[in-house]
């Protein structure tokens, strides 16, 4: 997700008061965009084609969080129009315009009729982030044919063949020159979580194929979807959609948290207003480490696009979709300090965890309200930290790109040598020089 605070023309904002979210998904982080008018903000720094992209991908950003295929919409009901005026226009005019023989209204109709269906069922969170060769036909056509109109780099919100910049992990932030170690050291960044339990209801209610697609059918198809990063930690959009990533991928690298502090969905409201936020302090005394500018930021925040499911999340577990969800979230689980039973359905009883969990888990120490603070209250650089986070996520890159196309030919892997079309391993080049010319 982007910037929340940062210098703009006419109001400078020191590099210190700038605040940038790390959006986790389906974590709550659209409504605090909306919050800071973020949209606004990037639609009006842009040219007058950036601005009219720039405005549908904000538009039908917020379609598809009402509904996973969106009937009622802007592009809908223009197509009806025109599909009704070609009908009647082909009726009732005489002579009838033509093409290549054929009646130009007829090309206006199918037009109508192929824009409808491809916005309301291809054009999808679903379809886009299930079905890999839409998947990977969109990260291709967003980044080249329409010349990454939908991007917003200054921001790091939109889309291009890295996915949804506003989805992006810290780490790959970092790796891809959108956000340089030296403004990750100076600035204040934030991420929210949530439990990991009703964090996967949410991804299915998003990403279901409808109301006929089961929770346990998700399930199964979500973790053979999540194949690449089970089996070989594989994080890349062009193999693991970000909805697929497990939360602490957002917020850590190597078992040291890089974002400087973490919100518990859970906690917000409590948080939005300050008495709620001094009655979040008795039940959890480290939120007071939570940096001011943090917590003036979650002030007010409203909830803006939450589903109704008509049930409640525990209500959709079973012991088979339990272990599921553990065996693919279990970290988040540990990492977060979330309890692997669910309180209010005593008859499941969860897993042992195995021993690979364990061996993880040795790796990373928790999580931190204010990871730049030491245990004296004094900020700490890490900047060299962010430096090596952005050198290793370069150095995989380059091992992959490394491979010839003969040897991936030998292979028959297919997914890098489509994927070297699209240059996806490719990231922009940041100069050490550049680091305080963005901030």
């Amino acid at each position: 997700m982007p910037w929340l605070i940062k210098s703009t023309q006419g109001n400078d904002v020191p590099i210190e008061g700038h605040l940038f979210f790390v959006h986790v998904p389906r974590c709550g982080g659209t409504s605090l965009m909306q919050h800071f008018s973020v949209p606004q903000k990037v639609i009006e720094s842009r040219g007058f084609i950036g601005k009219l992209a720039m405005s549908y991908f904000f538009m039908r950003y917020k379609q598809l969080e009402s509904a996973n295929f969106p009937i009622k919409t802007k592009e809908n009901a223009a197509c009806a129009v025109l599909l009704l005026a070609s009908f009647v226009l082909h009726q009732y005019l005489d002579p009838l315009p033509t093409l290549y023989g054929t009646s130009v209204f007829l090309y206006l109709a199918c037009i109508s009729i192929f824009v409808s269906l491809f916005t309301t069922f291809i054009a999808t969170a679903p379809v886009i982030g299930r079905i890999t060769p839409v998947h990977r036909w969109y990260l291709w056509f967003v980044h080249y044919p329409l010349a990454r109109v939908c991007e917003s780099i200054p921001w790091c919100t939109g889309t291009n063949k890295h996915g949804y910049i506003m989805h992006l992990t810290a780490p790959k932030l970092l790796g891809y020159g959108y956000v340089t170690p030296n403004q990750m050291d100076n600035m204040c960044s934030l991420a929210i979580v949530r439990n990991p339990y009703s964090r996967m209801v949410s991804i299915y209610g998003y990403n279901r194929f409808g109301e006929g697609e089961s929770f346990p059918s998700f399930l199964r198809r979500w973790k053979r979807l999540m194949r690449h990063y089970l089996e070989r930690g594989e994080k890349e959009e062009w193999y693991t959609p970000c909805h697929l990533l497990p939360m602490f991928e957002y917020t850590h690298h190597e078992g040291k948290q890089i974002v400087q502090s973490v919100v518990k969905q859970e906690e917000l409201k409590l948080l939005k207003t300050r008495d709620g936020a001094k009655e979040a302090m008795k039940e959890d005394n480290t939120i007071s480490d939570l940096p001011d500018l943090v917590r003036d930021a979650l002030l007010g925040m409203p909830h803006t696009n939450s589903r109704k499911t008509g049930q409640k999340w525990w209500d959709f577990y079973d012991e088979e979709t339990m272990k599921l969800t553990l065996e693919m979230y279990g970290m988040d689980f540990e990492i977060f300090g979330y309890e692997r039973t669910i309180k209010q359905r005593p008859d499941l009883v969860p897993p042992k965890k195995d021993r690979g969990l364990c061996m993880q888990m040795a790796k990373f120490n928790g999580f931190s309200r204010n990871s730049l603070r030491n245990s004296t209250g004094a900020r700490v650089s890490q900047r060299d930290f962010y430096g090596s986070v952005r050198s290793s996520v370069r150095s995989d890159a380059d091992i992959a790109r490394s491979r010839t196309v003969k040897q991936n030919l030998m292979e028959g892997n297919k997914d890098e040598l489509l994927g070297a079309l699209v240059r996806f391993r490719v990231f922009s080049e940041v100069a050490e020089e550049d680091d305080h010319k963005l901030e």
